[in-house]
């Protein structure tokens, strides 16, 4: 029966000694400093949805149908390349985009907003775009509510 104990013993003092001590971890957690990270600015390398906004703002008209559907079948693709973000999104997707919130926008600030909602990752350089207004002139003609603000009011 002693030979019994004797293994037991030294799994006993085996498993014991394999958990970490929670005591020491506590104490040196006092000893350490705080680290703080440094905010760095954000550097873009690439911005393909700026060059495409003065594309549609150099056009000075733009037919949302047809260019959606033109672009429906070819893979093209809008890059957001910096060391904080990479977007990628295709041209039909984001035309749609700016036509929902023309559409849905009654001025340059809705319609700004509306776009940071629903592109997120692009918040921060759509906040510095400063042709967002022009933007906004020019894809509100193409839209339903953009056209019944264009009737002549009746009254």
């Amino acid at each position: 029966m002693k030979n019994l104990y004797y293994p037991i013993i030294a799994l006993f003092v085996f498993l014991i000694g394999t958990f970490p001590s929670y005591g020491q971890e506590n104490m040196y957690k006092s000893q350490l400093e705080t680290i703080y990270l440094k905010n760095t600015k954000e550097i873009v390398y690439t911005n393909t949805f700026s060059e495409y906004n003065h594309d549609l703002i150099a056009s000075n008209e733009i037919k949302f149908k047809k260019e959606i559907k033109k672009l429906k079948g070819k893979n093209n693709l809008l890059h957001f390349d910096s060391n904080k973000e990479n977007v990628v999104l295709e041209k039909a997707s984001y035309l749609k985009i700016i036509r929902k919130a023309a559409n849905r926008s009654r001025n340059e600030e809705t319609f700004e907003t509306f776009l940071r909602n629903n592109l997120p990752q692009l918040s921060n350089q759509l906040s510095k775009d400063n042709n967002l207004k022009e933007l906004y002139i020019i894809s509100r003609k193409d839209t339903f509510n953009g056209k019944i603000d264009a009737l002549p009011s009746v009254l």
